[in-house]
Parts: C-alpha cells; structure tokens; sequence
C-alpha cells in the first residue's frame, strides 16, 4: 500500500488554522520542548481533543529538524491540500452569495506571494481562487505559513487550460476582471455588481496576452510615486478591498 503524502505545516497560525479546518488529516504535532507560550498550549490541547499524536522535541533537536522554517516552536505533518474541479468551486461560490468573487493567479512564481494572496483573499471577501496546474508553486509549507491559516478556508481549484477554464465561467455568470497596469478603467471607478473573475498576473510578466484578450474589461490601480509599480500581493489586496468595500456599501454594513 502506498505511503499517504505528508506536508510539513509550521507556525501557530498555520497550524491551529490547519486543526480548526480539518480539512485535512493531522498525523502529528511537534513542538519545542521547554517554556511553552500559551498559545502553542492552546494548540496543544486542540491536538489532544482530536486525539492526534503531540511529540515534544529538546529545543537542540527541535531547531536543528526545523532550522530551514520559521516555525514559532511548533509544526505539524498533513495531509496535502485538497484542490477542487472548477464545477465544484463554482457552485460553492453562489452557495455563498449571488454575487461571488473570484481569483485566477496566472503565472505566479514566490510561494511567498503565493500565501500572501491567499491570506488577503480569505479575509477580504474572495470566495475562491483558481491556479493553473502547471507554472504555480506547490501549495507547501512556505505557503501555508505565509497564508497564515487562510489557505485552509479559501476554496481553490486548479485548472489545465486557463482560457477554456475563463470560458466555462463566463458560460456561468462570471464577468471576467483582468487587472494590469495599463487597464482602461480605475479600479475604484468599475462597478462590482456582477459576478466577477479578478485575473492577476505573475510578478515579471503579469497577465498573459491570450488571457488578457479574453477578458470583458481591465483594470488598473492609480499610483502616485517614484516607483511604476507594487508587488503583486500588495496589488492584489488593493483589488480586494476595493471589491469588498462596494459591496459593504452596497449591502449597508460593516459586518
């Protein structure tokens, strides 16, 4: 019988995230044996109710395995993330709301900003995130950490053929969003009022030609600076909020 994958989580964040989810299966947590803050006890004990195997490591140990890591004193071994079909995201984003929001990420290459985009996505209101299956980094540790838990909530499907894939969501509803620096429309000037696909592209070329052709409108984010252009995960939570903030005021809440 073949081994289960298993991917190495790190963090607290990451890692109660992980637990709380359970999306996933936990086959052990280890932590840094010694003066144990309160919130790695806190961790500790959820493990323990889930009755998932908790090892203690000598601080020497424990650095020395996680020396690569940024690991707060803890980390855990998972099971690898689950990705969905494109159907399934679908249905799940209008389970949601009407007027679901999501992301396709063409060509990002740092799983840094990887995680960065999927931790403001969560939290700003993006019902899903789409990933091409070849040219993105693997949804690893580095990710997760720099998602700080939120890859653990954010629905994410992955697809072959991203121009078939922004076919079957227009056939679905879905107004499709492209996000570049010379887009025809500012970005707090486009009306979030559909159904909607934000593309984003990677951090050296940005959106592909063939997509951006494929798109119903582009957007751009008005700077004022010496420099021509952010990083890609700060250009991303700019879009968010701008997203999230109409529908707020259109909704009449802060909740």
């Amino acid at each position: 019988m073949k081994p289960a994958e298993q991917t190495l989580i790190v963090g607290i964040n990451a890692v109660r995230e992980a637990l709380l989810a359970a999306k996933r299966r936990c086959y052990r947590i280890i932590f840094e044996r010694g003066k144990v803050p309160p919130r790695i006890n806190a961790v500790i004990k959820l493990a323990a109710e889930k009755q998932i195997p908790v090892e203690s490591l000598p601080r020497s140990v424990f650095q020395k395995k996680f020396h690569r890591q940024i690991h707060q004193g803890i980390a855990g071994y998972f099971s690898t993330v689950v990705t969905l079909e494109l159907e399934s995201l679908i249905e799940i984003a209008f389970q949601k709301t009407s007027l679901p929001t999501l992301v396709i990420l063409d060509g990002i290459q740092d799983p840094q900003n990887l995680g960065a985009i999927i931790r403001s996505a969560e939290t700003l209101g993006i019902q899903g995130l789409i990933l091409p299956k070849r040219g993105t980094p693997s949804l690893n540790e580095t990710v997760a950490k720099c998602s700080s838990g939120a890859i653990e909530h954010l629905p994410i499907a992955t697809a072959v053929n991203l121009i078939r894939c922004i076919a079957q969501l227009k056939k679905s509803g879905f107004w499709i969003v492209g996000v570049v620096p010379d887009g025809e429309t500012a970005c707090y000037q486009y009306q979030f009022n559909t159904p909607a696909v934000l593309v984003i592209g990677g951090e050296e070329k940005g959106v592909r030609p063939l997509l951006k052709k494929s798109c119903d409108v582009t957007l751009a984010i008005p700077m004022k600076g010496k420099l021509e252009s952010m990083n890609v995960a700060s250009a991303s939570a700019v879009i968010f909020y701008e997203n999230l903030r109409q529908k707020k005021l259109r909704d009449g809440t802060n909740e």
